[in-house]
C-alpha cells in the first residue's frame, strides 16, 4: 500500500512538473512575441512552484506522506508570502517610472518594505510551527538549506 501511494504521489509531482514545461514553452513563445517586455514579469509561477516543489521534495527526503502535508503547506507560505511584498512591488514600479520623485514616496516605499518583510518574518514563524508538527528537525534544517539553495539557483540562472 505504502509504495501505491508513493507512485500516486510521484506521478502527481511528475504530472505537475510536465504542464511547467508545457507552460514553459508557451512562456517562451510569449516572450519572443513581447521582446519589449522585462523578463523578470514573465516568472511563470506554476512553472517556478512546480521545480521548487520537486526540489525540496528530493533534497529533503520526503515521503509520500509528509510531502502530501508538508507542499501544500509550503506552497501556502510561499502564497502568503507573495501576496505580503505585492503592494510595494507595486509602489516600487509606480516610483521607477516616475521622472520626478519626492522624499516622501521615498520614505513610503522603505515603510512599506519593511513592514513587508515583518509580515513575513511573522508568517516565517506561524509556518514553522505547522512544519514541526509535520517534520523531523532534520528535515526543517534540510528544508532551510534546499529553499536557500533553490532560491540562489533558480536566479543565478535567469540571468
Amino acid at each position: 500500500m505504502r509504495i501505491v501511494k508513493l507512485t500516486f504521489y510521484l506521478s502527481a509531482l511528475l504530472m505537475i512538473s510536465m504542464q511547467g514545461i508545457a507552460q514553459n514553452r508557451d512562456n517562451r513563445e510569449n516572450r519572443e512575441r513581447n521582446n519589449g517586455r522585462n523578463e523578470r514579469e514573465s516568472i511563470n509561477r506554476e512553472e517556478f512552484t512546480a521545480k521548487r516543489n520537486t526540489y525540496l521534495t528530493e533534497k529533503m527526503s520526503l515521503t509520500a506522506e509528509e510531502t502530501a502535508v508538508f507542499i501544500p503547506l509550503d506552497n501556502e507560505l510561499m502564497r502568503k508570502k507573495f501576496e505580503a511584498g505585492l503592494d510595494c512591488r507595486r509602489l516600487s514600479h509606480e516610483l521607477n517610472n516616475k521622472k520626478e520623485k519626492t522624499d516622501e514616496e521615498y520614505k513610503k516605499l522603505l515603510k512599506c518594505r519593511e513592514e513587508a518583510k515583518e509580515k513575513s518574518e511573522r508568517l516565517d514563524k506561524e509556518y514553522f510551527e505547522k512544519f514541526k508538527k509535520v517534520l523531523s528537525a532534520e528535515k526543517l534544517l534540510k528544508y532551510q538549506k534546499a529553499d536557500k539553495e533553490f532560491m540562489e539557483e533558480f536566479f543565478r540562472n535567469r540571468r
